[in-house]
Formats: C-alpha cells, sequence, structure tokens
C-alpha cells in the first residue's frame, strides 16, 4: 500500500523481476567467492546465521543504495531496486546462502566418498558394505577420491566424472525443494491469513526496507536509539576483538560454561549449562512472543532438575534423561496437532483436486491444489529414487514420513517462534527413531544390506536441516510476498533462480576447495567437519549391523513422554488461553540435547521485553523497537562481517581465540 496515495502499488514487471533476480545471483556469486576463498579454507562461517550474514549483507547495502541511486540524475535511477526487488534478493540470498552453508551441500558430499576412500585408509570394517552403495550417485575412481581428500596438487577437479552424478543429485535436491515448499504452502493460507502468526524474524527486513516507517516521527536510521543498539553490540565485540589481539585484555568471550561446577551427583546435569552472549537472538528475542521465550528457560531448567531428581532416585542409564528424545517425540505430536487440525481444509483440498466438488476453484484454492501436487509430486520422486538406490520402500517410507513431520514443524516454529535459531529439531532423530524402534538387526533383516547401506548414505537428511531449511524459508517467503505486495508467481520464480543458481555455484566452490587443499586439510587445516560426520555415519552403520544392539525401550518412552507434553500443552492452550506454558517452547528447550545455545539470550530477551511491558506499556515497547533493531544489525555488521573480513589479516591463533557461532 503506497502511504502517500493509499493505492496499492503496481505489480511487479517482468523485467523488474528481472533485474532482481540477477541482483540476487550476483549476491549468490559474491557468497560463493566468500565460502571459496575465506569459509572453507579458514573455517570462518561467513554464510552462518539465521537470516544468513549475506543476507542481511544485501540488506545493508541495497536499501541505502538504492534510495543514493534515487538521488541521481537519469538514467541511474532505473537501476534503484525498490521494496518488493529488494525483499526478493534478501530471500533469494537466505535460501542460496543456506544452500552454499555448512550443513547443506557441505553436508551432504562427504556421504558420497565415505566408501570410496576410507575403506582403504584405515577403516577395514567398512569394505564389506562397498558393494551395496549404489554406483550412479557418484564418481567410482580410486585417484578421483584420494585428490578430493587430500588434494590433486594442481591436477583440478576431473569435472568429467562428476557433472552427470551432480546433475542427477540436482534433480534430487529440486524435489525436495519442491516436497519442503509444497508442503508448507498447504498451510500457508491458515497460518499467514487466519491464525495470522506473526513471523518475528522477519520484522526485521520488512522495517528496514520500509522507507515510511517512522519512530517517535523519525526513520529508522536517523533515530538516536537505533545507533545507540548498534553501539551495544560494536561494544561488545570491540573488547573481545581486543582480547583476540591482546590476551591479556579482560574479555566475556562468546559464552561462559558451568563445566566441573557440579562435580557431585545428582547435579552433574548442569554441568552442561552454557551460557551464550549473541545480541542478535536478544535482539530478534524482543519480537517473540512472551510464552515462546518463557517456555524456553523454563522447560530447559524444569527438564536439568527433573532429570537431577531422577538421578537422586537411582536412575543411571546411559544418555538419562534422553532430552532429544523427548524432542522427537514433541515433534512428532505437534505434527500431529498441526494435522489434525487441518484436517477439514486438506481434505477439503484433496476432493477438489480429485474433481469431487462443484464450482469453479477461486486464485487461492487452485493454488492450494497446485501446492498439493507439488508436495505429492516431490514426494513420489524422492521414493521413487530411494528405490532405484536400493532403499526399500517399508524402511523409505516411514523414514521419509518421520522426516516431513519434522520439516512441518520447523516450518512451524520459524513461523510461529521465529528464533535466529538452526539446531531448533533434534538432529538426527528421524534416522535413530526409526532404527531403534526396529532394532539394528530388524531393520537389515527387514529391509537387507543394501537399503542399510543406502540408508546411512541418507543420514545427511536425518543429521542435518536440509530440508528443513528449505521449508523455513519458503514459509518466510509466503509471509514476506503477503506483505510486500508480491505475487506468489513472481516469489517461486526468484526461490527457484535461488536453488539452480546455488547449486550450481555451490558445487563449484566445494569441489574447487577439496580438490585443491583436500578435504582433509580445509577449515584451517583441522578437515572438514561434516566429512568427520558422514564417516561417523558409516561407521555406526557397520557397528550396529556387527553388534545388533536390542531396542532402547527408555528412549522409547522418552519419545511418547515428548509427545504426550507437546500434545498436552498443546491442547491446554486451547482451555487456558493466556497459559505461559507452549508445545513450541518445549521443544527449543529440549531439541539440542544437553547443551542448548538458545536458553541465556532468549531468557534475557523475556527479562527485557517483560519489564518494559510492565514499565511502559505497548508504548514503551514500541518506542524502544529501533534500540533492538540496532542490536541486531550491529552484531551482523560487527561480528559478522567486519570481525570475519579483519581476523584473515591476523595469526590464526589470534583469529580462532574469537570464534562466533551465527545461529547456534
Amino acid at each position: 500500500m503506497n502511504p502517500a496515495t493509499g493505492e496499492a502499488p503496481l505489480p511487479l514487471t517482468g523485467r523488474q523481476w528481472l533485474w532482481a533476480a540477477t541482483v540476487g545471483v550476483l549476491f549468490l556469486g559474491a557468497t560463493a567467492v566468500g565460502v571459496r576463498y575465506a569459509e572453507l579454507v579458514t573455517g570462518r562461517y561467513i554464510t552462518a546465521g539465521v537470516p544468513p550474514i549475506p543476507a542481511v549483507a544485501a540488506l545493508l547495502l541495497l536499501v541505502p543504495l538504492a534510495r543514493f541511486l534515487r538521488r541521481l540524475p537519469a538514467p541511474w535511477p532505473r537501476l534503484a531496486l525498490e521494496r518488493r526487488q529488494i525483499l526478493l534478493v534478501f530471500l533469494m540470498v537466505c535460501l542460496g546462502a543456506a544452500l552454499d552453508g555448512q550443513y547443506m551441500l557441505r553436508a551432504f558430499l562427504p556421504h558420497l566418498g565415505v566408501l570410496h576412500y576410507w575403506p582403504g585408509h584405515g577403516h577395514s570394517a567398512l569394505h564389506r558394505w562397498v558393494e551395496y552403495f549404489p554406483l550412479w550417485y557418484a564418481p567410482t575412481d580410486a585417484e578421483a577420491w584420494r585428490q578430493y581428500y587430500e588434494g590433486s596438487r594442481g591436477a583440478g577437479v576431473p569435472w568429467g566424472l562428476w557433472l552427470l552424478p551432480l546433475g542427477r543429485w540436482s534433480l534430487f535436491f529440486v524435489a525436495l525443494f519442491a516436497t519442503a515448499a509444497g508442503l508448507v504452502s498447504l498451510f500457508r493460507r491458515q497460518w499467514i491469513q487466519q491464525e495470522r502468526l506473526s513471523f518475528p524474524l522477519l520484522y526485521l527486513p520488512l522495517t528496514f526496507t520500509a522507507e515510511n516507517t517512522l519512530f517517535g516521527g523519525k526513520p529508522l536510521l536517523r533515530h538516536p536509539l537505533f545507533w545507540l543498539g548498534t553501539a551495544l553490540p560494536a561494544l561488545h565485540n570491540g573488547i573481545n576483538i581486543a582480547r583476540a589481539l591482546n590476551p591479556a585484555v579482560p574479555a566475556p568471550g562468546f559464552y561462559f560454561s558451568f563445566n566441573g561446577m557440579f562435580p557431585d551427583p545428582p547435579w552433574t546435569q548442569f554441568n552442561s549449562v552454557m551460557l551464550f552472549f549473541m545480541p542478535e537472538a536478544v535482539g530478534f528475542g524482543y519480537f517473540i512472543p512472551q510464552e515462546i521465550t518463557f517456555s524456553a528457560w523454563f522447560f530447559y531448567l524444569a527438564v536439568k532438575l527433573a532429570a537431577a531428581a531422577g538421578i537422586a532416585a537411582g536412575a543411571e542409564a546411559p544418555g538419562y534423561p534422553f532430552i532429544q528424545d523427548q524432542a522427537a517425540g514433541a515433534y512428532l505430536g505437534t505434527a500431529g496437532l498441526l494435522l489434525y487440525g487441518a484436517r477439514a481444509r486438506l481434505s477439503a483440498l484433496v476432493r477438489r483436486s480429485l474433481g469431487l466438488s462443484r464450482g469453479r476453484l477461486t486464485e487461492e484454492e487452485r493454488e492450494e491444489r497446485l501446492a498439493l501436487f507439488a508436495f505429492l509430486g516431490g514426494l513420489v520422486f524422492l521414493l521413487t529414487w530411494a528405490w532405484a538406490a536400493g532403499f526399500r520402500p517399508i524402511l523409505a517410507v516411514p523414514f521419509f514420513t518421520i522426516l516431513f513431520c519434522f520439516v512441518l514443524v520447523y516450518a512451524r516454529l520459524r513461523a510461529e517462534t521465529g528464533v535466529p535459531f538452526e539446531f531448533i529439531y533434534p538432529f538426527s532423530q528421524p534416522k535413530e527413531m526409526l532404527v531403534n524402534a526396529l532394532t539394528p538387526r530388524g531393520a537389515l533383516d527387514l529391509a537387507g544390506p543394501r537399503s542399510w547401506v543406502v540408508f546411512a548414505g541418507f543420514g545427511w537428511l536425518s543429521r542435518h536441516h536440509t530440508v528443513q531449511g528449505m521449508a523455513a524459508y519458503a514459509i518466510d517467503g509466503c509471509k514476506l510476498a503477503e506483505e510486500g505486495g508480491i505475487s506468489r508467481r513472481m516469489l517461486w520464480g526468484a526461490l527457484g533462480v535461488a536453488l539452480v543458481a546455488a547449486l550450481a555455484i555451490g558445487f563449484w566452490a566445494h569441489l574447487e576447495v577439496f580438490y585443491a587443499l583436500g578435504c582433509n586439510l580445509t577449515g584451517g587445516g583441522v578437515g572438514e567437519g561434516r566429512a568427520a560426520v558422514a564417516l561417523q555415519e558409516f561407521q555406526k552403520m557397520a557397528s550396529q549391523a556387527a553388534a545388533g544392539p536390542p531396542r532402547n525401550e527408555q528412549r522409547l518412552a522418552a519419545q511418547g513422554l515428548g509427545a504426550v507434553l507437546a500434545v498436552g500443552l498443546g491442547l491446554s492452550r486451547q482451555i487456558w488461553l493466556r497459559s505461559p506454558f507452549h508445545p513450541l517452547g518445549y521443544i527449543l528447550a529440549t531439541a539440542y540435547g544437553n547443551h542448548t545455545t538458545l536458553f541465556f539470550p532468549l531468557f534475557l530477551a523475556w527479562v527485557l521485553k517483560s519489564l518494559v511491558l510492565k514499565l511502559g506499556g505497548l508504548r514503551l515497547y514500541r518506542s524502544l523497537i529501533p534500540l533492538f533493531l540496532g542490536v541486531i544489525l550491529g552484531h551482523y555488521a560487527i561480528g559478522g562481517m567486519f570481525w570475519p573480513a579483519f581476523s584473515l589479516l591476523l595469526a590464526p591463533e589470534a583469529s580462532r581465540s574469537y570464534h562466533i557461532h551465527f545461529a547456534g
């Protein structure tokens, strides 16, 4: 809506969309160069964050640049991006940077090489499984894989061996995105228009790109509280950077650990508590509903206290109190609630899609039908791929069912909580739940050794949040399109371009570095961490097949407890409307297990917001918005952009002494 005229702006033209898509691809290219020459080489994570650092950098650059270009004589104003174009670029960079970052392509690639390299390099237990790995998954040349892990000494990437497998896997990633985007699109209208979920994470791009938004009569960038907010993380990071340069300078660092403070049972559970100093999380936390922030820290401490009580009562099982298993059960329970709540609408959608309902379809209904076809079509492709690889449906179907239940809840977490964290799901659990329920021996007997190997090869989908991240940015895009006046056709077109571009340049960046330096020597010489995770996945596969551990009934009980608690908390909110306890807060508290980065930042955000509302109500809350936006952008600018670039000039010991993790 144009504030001056009260009229809706004209739709974006094809030329405007093309220019926005071009700028988005240019930013993705710059991000890939950073990944190639900085992140993979040094281990400094320039693509980290929710939203990713490059996406926030795009906002910080494009918004003032557009205003500057509009003041110049023709033809320069024609190059200035308007708000909707900037939002499209932001979304493209969000999806593309995440895809090329730590937990998507970088997590996927090593799973292709484990059985081609490691059996001959100290892991002979993997030899018997090599014959079951699909030959069409990846290059089979032993020398190509040796160079991948150890470096090619200038020989370069053997692209002739890689192009066909990467082309196949690109189709797999497109199907993953189509399935995830189709799934969340089925809930778009309910979440955005009917429930009116707040999407707290999007307050930043929506506010920063709005030219006519005033705070106390002043634009955001001219408001003194905004600059005070940027000064706070600048001071925090400045002190830590000073300590990196001179270890004698006292500084808080990135976190404070309680490790060793509780040596005696039953309080040993509290040794894993860590207070992370994450200014951007406190800033975003200001916009998160209080029942979410309260529940996150309350349930984290409640689970710790319950664990201490259990230890005092004699509980000694390894893994007790099975926190991530509780979170996995809560995920499935919450997915059940979401699906049950949408049952009538989804049933009507299926009837309309099958032509069983009379009457003409509205535009919204046609879009939902297309979303249903995208979801089902993508899912059929994924299951067909799995079957062709040797992953029998008796295992593949329940695995992908659990996985996409997790995807749905992860997207709901993004929409309703907007927490700026990635690990808000119990990693590895989609696979581990199924294996424990069947037992490794049962899964092997049921599906055979080839399925067992392919299942391990899909470990990256379970261990990392590839498809969950895709779904989260897809639902973010739906909300930004709604608020920004962007047609969803242009939204999906832009995200499709970002997906294809990020795959192409991401594969280039990663393989170039791995063949130049060797995967074993990237990340500042310590080796690529996701490659170690992939090796562990196959080692676990082999050891479980050999040992045949029994079903862990306590883990199943913890999963059941988590499901019951999540469902109970969700249903109680239908009766007790002002309940401070939220099932999504319980998930946030338990998703990462004993260690979590979000406990302390969300506790601080809850305390600050509670004080603000208590002292000055909504008026004071609104007046302080520039302060917290300044905190977010200040930390991204100093901790996420300046420090990684400046640290390249320092000795490795100095730069590694202050290592910042965005998004946990």
